[in-house]
């Protein structure tokens, strides 16, 4: 499965907060469908595009290694005494496909179709002290025993989920100003899901009591868990055990992707809403809701495994592999079997993202001071941050920004965005250090076409 996570690629923040006083640039757009750029614009296919990740306890290179199961991160004593009871991260990336915007009279039309992946998980610390006890002995998937030491550890894990989406969007939006103060906006996309995973252990206890000769070993684990995929031309993958009693079960063994046949697994709706209002000539305030909608994914695309909590499993020399592996996604371990009865349409919500900002103008709008507040409702927990700005406009064709965003980061971090013509980037989070736990970047190419807008000519 650490296989397929990889296709992700590799976000508190749903867009670029730094973008968001930039008049110029397309993609403060994405944060508020009520602003207005100066002009129309295209977005060059592809290169415009959106990565980030956050977590409360690991870096970057942690979440990095971790995935991959060819780095082993967990005999590392300084991470595990960064761990808190339940660690968690987020990853989110957007890319867009095709994009622009045109004014016609007062009002401006976007239009635009991306390519989004949202990521999420918690895990005790439990886990990774199982991860670390397994490291410790040496155990690979080449292995044939165990390293020539016996070992004992017990250990009961809960509440781990991890959750991934991936899904197109196509979009289109409108806003138009009410009055000389009050601007509103709104976007409508209609979603199509490519694939949706979701893993819950509930519980999974194991006891191992490995002497140095493993056929003499009294272990056994238990689970209660399970794992749903939908997504057409792949998903999980089973291999036959057979349960003792003469019937055969199919185990799941790991996830798989065949892109040839990859489609559509499920359709939804999403809505985002904005409005920006003039409280004076230097000073507009400005609030947007984000990603109210839903995707609903088809029965025949999707797969369902869960585990008996009152099965007791015997690890023995022909199934210890299963237990004693240190890949991190490792599904073996639980003693899923295929679960037919389980299968059925089911709808998962978006994460949605709350936004209120302040700007204030000075300068003759050369420069402005801003302010904002974002609540991003991801699972498990809720994330929070504060962004200060301040941007400058020298000239029509630059542009550029610097931001400070303590929540996240733990004061330890800034932010800049800069537009030169057409080229547009930025982050959100500029560290000191090379192993970051929040982290994000914009890069875009945009065009301007058409014409200006009315209150700018």
């Amino acid at each position: 499965m650490a296989g397929g996570l990889c296709f992700v690629g590799g976000v508190h923040a749903q867009y670029l907060r730094t973008s968001y006083f930039i008049e110029g640039s397309s993609a403060r757009l994405q944060l508020n469908p009520a602003l207005q750029p100066t002009r129309g614009f295209v977005n060059v296919p592809v290169l415009n595009c959106f990565v980030g990740a956050s977590s409360n306890v690991l870096g970057i290179t942690d979440i990095i290694k971790m995935l991959d199961s060819g780095q082993d991160v967990f005999p590392n004593d300084d991470l595990y005494n960064r761990l808190k009871d339940y660690t968690r991260f987020n990853v989110r990336a957007n890319t867009d496909i095709l994009s622009f915007g045109w004014y016609k009279g007062k009002g401006f039309w976007t239009a635009s179709v991306r390519l989004r992946t949202d990521v999420s998980s918690s895990i005790p610390k439990t886990m990774f002290e199982y991860l670390r006890n397994i490291s410790s002995l040496g155990v690979n998937s080449r292995s044939t025993g165990i390293a020539s030491r016996a070992a004992t550890f017990q250990r009961n894990i809960s509440d781990m989920e991890f959750d991934i989406t991936s899904f197109t969007e196509l979009g289109v939006g409108y806003s138009r100003p009410i009055n000389d103060k009050l601007t509103v906006g709104g976007r409508f996309n209609l979603l199509l899901g490519l694939s949706h995973t979701d893993v819950e252990v509930d519980n999974f206890s194991l006891n191992v009591e490995i002497p140095d000769d493993i056929s003499q070993a009294y272990s056994y684990a238990t689970s209660k868990s399970h794992v749903k995929t939908s997504m057409k031309g792949g998903g999980l993958t089973f291999s036959d055990v057979n349960d003792g009693s003469g019937n055969t079960l199919r185990q799941v063994d790991g996830y798989n992707f065949d892109m040839g046949g990859f489609g559509i697994a499920g359709t939804g709706v999403g809505i985002d809403l904005g409005a920006t209002y003039k409280v004076m000539d230097n000073l507009t305030v400005s609030a947007s809701l984000l990603d109210l909608g839903f995707i609903r994914w088809r029965s025949g695309v999707t797969t369902v495994a869960s585990s008996d909590e009152n099965a007791k499993v015997e690890i023995n020399e022909n199934n210890y592999l299963n237990y004693l592996r240190r890949d991190f996604m490792d599904l073996k371990r639980f003693n899923m079997f295929e679960d037919k009865n389980a299968v059925a349409a089911y709808t998962t919500k978006l994460s949605s993202t709350f936004l209120a900002a302040g700007e204030y103008t000075l300068m003759d709008d050369k420069l402005s001071l801003g302010a904002m507040y974002s609540v991003y409702f991801v699972q498990p927990k809720t994330l929070n941050e504060l962004t200060f700005s301040a941007t400058i406009h020298p000239k029509s064709w630059c542009d550029a920004a610097l931001s400070y965003s303590p929540i996240q980061a733990g004061g330890k971090s800034f932010g800049m965005a800069l537009k030169l013509g057409p080229v547009f980037f930025g982050t959100d989070y500029v560290y000191f250090g090379n192993n970051t736990s929040t982290a994000n970047f914009y890069f875009g190419v945009s065009f301007p076409i058409g014409q200006k807008r009315p209150d700018s000519i």
